[in-house]
């Protein structure tokens, strides 16, 4: 996300994040850890044929969390995430998947066979949204009747109008996934997406959203891996800085200040034993600590 909305090309953060998803892919050639198999398809050709080769892959692996340490971790974690609501939505026949921030996601298109009716909207910015089009078609990859591309910039436009114009349907059940985006905003922005989604219609619609806690410079060496992250963000992604931040322990009160009720929330260590350990119970490895995952409906049921 662009600071102060200014953005006139792709997302740099929607790339790093479909890198660190195409090495997952290659690396643990699995389900559980690296299932992103079309993340590859939305990178530079030299990405591409570089990444084909295990010594580099591990000498990019290094650099990148040396950088930002836990970071690949927590993407493979948070891919395994969202990839289980994006799929549970689907098989529940869920009306509606709203990705708020879709950047390079590639649920829509792995997952394909499995949508039987569920709209799908992918909303982002007008110049990520545009390459993520020309990669879809230089992979040969038809975008399914049900996608629906969105246009927009969320620190400026209401979510609300985009959204209907695009032929959102606020009566029907709908799985809104805001992926790597919460932090990326500035509160009123947060505040706004999250009252649309609190007086959405259908009682069963919900929100899950993964957000970073506040920290103190005093407490900062107590979590993994968060002075190196901030300092690297401060230094080399000045455009896209972190504004958001829920302090620890208040998520379940800041959700009910703006009409959600929260249904799941994972810590880091909760997210690590979630999703991190392997086929021997051993953990692959830790994430960056602040991260956080939250799942919340609307708090109180429309009279009938």
């Amino acid at each position: 996300m662009p600071k102060n909305g200014v953005e006139q090309k792709p997302s740099e953060t929607a790339m790093f994040a479909a890198i660190r998803r195409a090495i997952a892919n290659k690396e643990y050639k699995s389900e559980k850890f690296g299932p992103d198999y079309m993340a590859e398809f939305f990178l530079p050709a030299h990405f591409k044929f570089f990444l084909r080769f295990k010594k580099i892959r591990a000498i990019t692996n290094n650099k990148l969390n040396s950088f930002l340490p836990g970071l690949n971790e927590y993407m493979i974690a948070r891919t395994a995430y969202f990839d289980s609501l994006f799929v549970n939505a689907l098989n529940s026949k869920t009306a509606q998947i709203v990705l708020l921030g879709a950047g390079y996601d590639s649920r829509a298109y792995r997952f394909a066979k499995s949508n039987l009716g569920t709209t799908v909207f992918e909303l982002d910015i007008a110049p990520t949204q545009d390459k993520k089009m020309e990669c879809l078609r230089k992979a040969r990859i038809s975008i399914p009747k049900h996608v629906t591309f969105v246009p927009i910039d969320f620190n400026k436009e209401p979510l609300k109008d985009a959204l209907e114009k695009a032929g959102y349907k606020s009566h029907q059940k709908t799985l809104f996934i805001w992926e790597g985006v919460s932090y990326y905003l500035d509160a009123k922005s947060v505040d706004s997406t999250l009252e649309f989604v609190s007086h959405a219609s259908h009682h069963e619609s919900a929100i899950a959203f993964d957000y970073t806690i506040s920290i103190s410079e005093e407490n900062i060496d107590e979590y993994y891996g968060v002075k190196d992250f901030a300092k690297t963000m401060a230094e080399r992604h000045e455009n896209e800085e972190l504004m958001f931040s829920i302090d620890e322990g208040e998520t379940e009160l800041f959700l009910e200040q703006r009409g959600l009720r929260m249904i799941n929330h994972l810590d880091n260590q909760e997210i690590e034993g979630t999703f991190l350990l392997d086929e021997n119970g051993s953990l692959i490895g830790q994430i960056t600590g602040h991260f956080r995952f939250v799942m919340a409906t609307p708090e109180e049921t429309p009279k009938k």
